[in-house]
């Protein structure tokens, strides 16, 4: 479920959902990962944003015999792979790209000079267009 998902009702943590078949051992578990998914009073958590879920669910009355697809958010663990990892289920979606910052620190360095002079220029207009009355106030 995507982060603070449940906040309103007083839970700020992480949460995930797992459904398992009764009396069926799991050989597969298919994951759709939601936690890039912003959520809060302004955009809420609503059904129109799982459209893609439950197009890739499918039918769930087909007692688990389907097998889901894999997609930009969605993948499948078998039972085994899950095993060699001392059965963790952690779910880490193996599509999602991780842009890295390959800046160096001397162009970090440079960065962070530019937007200082950018701050530094925009304070001092601020301060140019500052009235008479509100530094009189100030200055008390």
């Amino acid at each position: 479920m995507p982060p603070a998902v449940f906040s309103q009702a007083g839970a700020g943590v992480k949460t995930n959902l797992l459904f398992f078949n009764k009396g069926q051992p799991a050989e597969r578990i298919w994951y759709y990962d939601l936690s890039d998914l912003k959520v809060g009073k302004k955009p809420p958590f609503t059904l129109a944003r799982m459209g893609d879920f439950f197009e890739l669910v499918g039918d769930c009355r087909a007692g688990g015999t389907v097998a889901r697809p894999d997609s930009e958010r969605s993948w499948t663990v078998t039972r085994d792979a899950i095993e060699t990892v001392n059965d963790d289920l952690k779910a880490v979606n193996p599509h999602r790209v991780v842009e890295e910052d390959t800046r160096t620190p001397e162009e970090l360095l440079d960065e962070i000079e530019k937007q200082q002079a950018i701050i530094a220029e925009a304070m001092a207009e601020l301060r140019k267009r500052q009235s008479p009355h509100a530094t009189a106030g100030l200055a008390r």
